[in-house]
């Protein structure tokens, strides 16, 4: 019986250089979770004690019994979740009409939606704010939502991927009868899956992880979302590090989640505005 040989895989400089960069990215992540298993006071020595066999789990009763966790985690779902969809269909129904129709200005006007992704959002946060609040929307989770949505940087991804649709596709539904709205919704949004997919990961992370915008805006305690939460978790002149770091390994669970299960969508997210528009 013949045998089959497994190849080994080769150590060259590429492949250590990589194992180095993956090491770099799992140690915060290991630091966090045995941090979130350690009393206080361990944290706070030097070293620190990162023992992963020496472990409580006082940290995580404290988070479930003591907070609104439950809470805070529906409003950061709500958020994170309505500025997916609302950026998915404004930027999709944006992008067709850059990339498939023409106008009158339609090269300035897009000049100027990308103009606005080069201005730091820090720059912005107090105009944002005042408009905000002359139209009452601060202090509310749908005010939130609304005033965090990147509309810009979902047009330039939306407009780039369906630059590359066939304009043959959509001359043939028009003879056999579809208007603009038809062609839109039976043709390029089915076809613009990966692109939308990508943009509504991209627009969920970006909301889930938000602190400062959130902060400005909600002063509610029932309205606090997790980074929030996690934030207020050191009250004055204390840092109660393993609180947390229980809360900030409770927050990043529903982003490994999504990442590995929708992988395939980030990699096509990051070369989707590659394609010449």
């Amino acid at each position: 019986m013949r045998k089959i040989r497994l190849n080994k895989p080769k150590i060259t400089p590429s492949f250590v250089i990589l194992w180095i960069f993956i090491a770099m990215c799992l140690v915060p992540l290991y630091i966090m979770i045995i941090g979130s298993l350690k009393p206080n006071m361990t944290l706070f020595v030097i070293p620190p004690d990162l023992n992963p066999f020496d472990v409580i789990i006082k940290n995580y009763e404290y988070v479930f019994t003591k907070l609104n966790l439950f809470q805070w985690y529906g409003n950061s779902l709500f958020i994170s979740g309505m500025i997916a969809l609302l950026t998915v269909v404004v930027s999709s129904a944006a992008g067709y009409a850059f990339a498939k129709k023409r106008f009158f200005g339609k090269k300035v006007w897009f000049a100027i939606l990308l103009a606005t992704m080069m201005l730091p959002r820090q720059i912005l946060l107090v105009p944002n704010f005042l408009v905000a609040k002359s139209l009452t929307l601060n202090d509310s989770l749908m005010g939130v939502v609304l005033t965090s949505l990147n509309v810009a940087f979902g047009v330039f991804l939306c407009k780039q991927f369906m630059s590359t649709l066939p304009n043959e596709m959509m001359e043939a539904a028009q003879i056999d009868g579809c208007n603009d709205f038809s062609t839109f919704f039976r043709i390029v949004l089915p076809l613009s899956m990966p692109a939308l997919g990508a943009l509504a990961i991209f627009s969920f992370i970006a909301g889930w992880n938000d602190f400062l915008w959130q902060y400005v805006m909600l002063t509610t305690k029932s309205l606090r979302t997790m980074p929030i939460a996690i934030a207020f978790l050191s009250q004055e002149k204390i840092a109660y590090i393993g609180y947390q770091m229980a809360g900030a390994a409770l927050c990043a669970i529903p982003m490994i989640i999504i990442f590995i299960i929708f992988q395939r969508y980030f990699i096509k997210g990051i070369t989707v505005g590659a394609v010449k528009g």
